[in-house]
């Protein structure tokens, strides 16, 4: 088994590196190569736009924490560690997961662990729900709409396993917040002890502020749709400029895209084979849309690497020692929803 799993991301990544050869074998390197120098000075435009999605993904964040927890943590920051999080979990084969256990410890304030870990749990699941909800929204007027050639079924198909991703972190988080069974704790205790502080934080959270976690799903939702203003500018900088209805159906079926190919690290020829197939379902150039994943990829590694130095330049801070760390004060408040 365990040969298996070290085998898979390699198979996995060979496969999406031959997806994207044999689509630029087909579209021709000379035709993409032409479209990519058409963008040009589009990369200035497109390369800093991409911070208004971060920091929507942050107020999403920064209404995770209980109130007296959010007002400890500055919003600039929660930026920052958004855009390292995410620099992570896009490198990294963890299926998005690493990039989580990264954000708690570079968070400041000077809050307790366990409110920094339950407030990236709560974001994860807000942040799922987000894009649930943002596909869903569009994808029942699109069904309707006329305006692709997509069959309905796959279309369905597609919807159920975003669903089924969407219930099975739900899942999760009532596995978390309910007590433990007597055989679990038996056998593992120390991590029954250990995890007992977010648990109650997290089922405080849900049960005391739903407002707030309905406030963070809106604007994760908001940062998904953002995409398609993004997916716009693209398109007109080509020189192939389409409606705002066509760029949301673009960014609308690439979040399917990426949501059931979550496990392919950097969206190694998902990205790209994705896109041409949207487009081509569209009524769009295929080579077009190949072009604009190209584009989009180059975007998104330009913020990975930018997130993975904010995060090694994190971890070579100095470490206070452990006499100031006793002796800083508790934030007021941080503690009184841990029951």
């Amino acid at each position: 088994m365990a040969r298996l799993k070290a085998l898979f991301t390699p198979l996995i990544l060979a496969l999406g590196a031959a997806t994207f050869l044999y689509l630029l074998w087909k579209f021709e390197p000379a035709r993409v190569w032409g479209h990519l120098v058409a963008f040009g000075w589009g990369f200035a435009v497109l390369l800093p736009f991409q911070i208004l999605d971060h920091m929507l993904n942050a107020a999403g964040w920064k209404l995770a924490f209980p109130p007296a927890g959010s007002g400890r943590v500055r919003f600039r920051d929660l930026v920052r560690v958004r855009i390292a999080g995410d620099g992570v979990n896009y490198l990294t084969p963890s299926a998005n997961i690493a990039g989580e256990f990264v954000r708690p410890g570079m968070i400041g304030g000077g809050l307790p662990s366990e409110v920094k870990v339950t407030s990236v749990l709560v974001a994860k699941v807000t942040q799922t729900a987000g894009q649930v909800f943002f596909i869903f929204s569009g994808l029942g007027y699109l069904l309707h709409a006329r305006l692709f050639d997509f069959d309905r079924t796959h279309a369905t198909l597609g919807a159920i396993g975003v669903g089924g991703i969407f219930l099975g972190i739900v899942i999760g988080v009532a596995l978390l917040v309910m007590e433990p069974p007597r055989w679990f704790e038996r056998r593992l205790p120390a991590a029954v002890k250990s995890s007992a502080p977010v648990r109650g934080l997290l089922k405080s959270y849900l049960l005391s502020h739903p407002v707030r976690m309905m406030g963070s799903i809106a604007f994760f939702m908001l940062g998904y749709a953002w995409g398609a203003a993004e997916i716009w500018i693209i398109c007109r900088f080509l020189g192939a400029p389409v409606g705002l209805e066509t760029a949301f159906s673009i960014e609308l079926f690439s979040n399917m895209v990426d949501a059931l190919a979550f496990m392919v690290p950097a969206k190694i020829g998902t990205q790209e084979g994705g896109k041409a197939v949207i487009f081509k379902g569209l009524g769009l150039a295929p080579e077009l849309g190949f072009t604009v994943g190209i584009i989009r990829h180059v975007r998104e590694i330009f913020w990975a690497g930018l997130g993975l130095a904010l995060y090694a330049a994190h971890a070579k801070r100095p470490r206070s020692s452990p006499g100031k760390r006793a002796g800083r004060p508790s934030p007021p408040g941080a503690d009184a929803h841990a029951g």
